[in-house]
């Protein structure tokens, strides 16, 4: 259950359950000459033993998600940072979490990553579709990433409030209100297709040259074997309808390809 449900008031960071906390913030975009919002979030995740942070954050919003952290962890440590893939708003802030946290381990499809922070090095733990962190009471377990837009690019499913974690997929504009930011799919209208195809082009550029409906059939089968309560995308709002909303989101992916592309000669 969303914690706050008929909160109409809703800002980040929100407790979206007893221990999960969706924080970040959000950046303008224009669509069609008016001002909408597009989330970069993050969400951190406390298991009986250990903790977890899913993504970084952007370093826009370092110091709104460091007091977060702070608050949510209580005084823990940090123990994993899980990176959906190496692109700023996901990884942006990693040194500076590394550095507060300094027992905190990188996980996920990392392999690469000792090039870029050789510091750090010896705190990078790759993984593989398959394989999970238990943090005690709950299970993350790494996911293939059916929308994605790098090839090191990994879902994450936590096995206790099964919300399933995936990056840029589902990802979701929104007017510009008072409070807005902080509200599930359940909270507010929901969205036209317009404001999921601006970030679907910008996001997950294969869109506009790839049929979509291709990836329809193994989204469906990761979705049957998982039967998440909720999907967290990194931009846009907490989904907690995922059977309402996923033929919108379809319909939005869709609409991305033109309906004629040149033919090879």
């Amino acid at each position: 259950m969303i914690i706050g449900r008929q909160d109409r008031h809703h800002r980040l960071p929100r407790r979206v359950a007893r221990d999960i906390l969706w924080a970040g913030g959000c950046m303008e975009l224009e669509l069609d000459g008016e001002l909408v919002h597009s989330h970069f979030g993050i969400y951190a995740l406390r298991g009986t033993e250990k903790t977890m942070l899913i993504d970084t954050g952007h370093p826009i919003h370092a110091e709104r998600i460091d007091a977060a952290l702070d608050g949510f962890l209580g005084g823990r440590e940090l123990d994993y940072i899980f990176v959906t893939h190496a692109e700023l708003p996901h990884c942006g802030l990693l040194p500076k979490w590394m550095a507060k946290y300094p027992q905190a381990r990188l996980v996920g499809d990392v392999r690469d990553y000792p090039l870029y922070y050789p510091e750090i090095a010896d705190r990078i733990l790759p993984m593989k579709v398959g394989e999970s962190v238990d943090l005690g009471g709950r299970r993350i377990v790494l996911v293939p990433a059916i929308w994605c837009d790098l090839k090191d690019t990994l879902w994450a499913f936590d096995t206790a409030d099964r919300m399933l974690f995936v990056a840029d997929g589902f990802s979701i504009t929104h007017h510009h209100k008072p409070g807005t930011c902080g509200l599930t799919t359940q909270e507010q209208p929901l969205p036209d297709v317009r404001m999921l195809k601006l970030l679907n082009e910008l996001a997950l550029q294969w869109v506009k040259y790839t049929d979509a409906e291709r990836t329809y059939a193994a989204l469906d089968e990761l979705l049957a074997i998982l039967a998440p309560r909720y999907i967290a995308p990194a931009h846009g709002a907490l989904i907690d309808a995922p059977g309402i909303m996923l033929p919108i989101v379809k319909r939005a992916m869709a609409m991305s390809m033109p309906t004629a592309l040149p033919q090879a000669s």
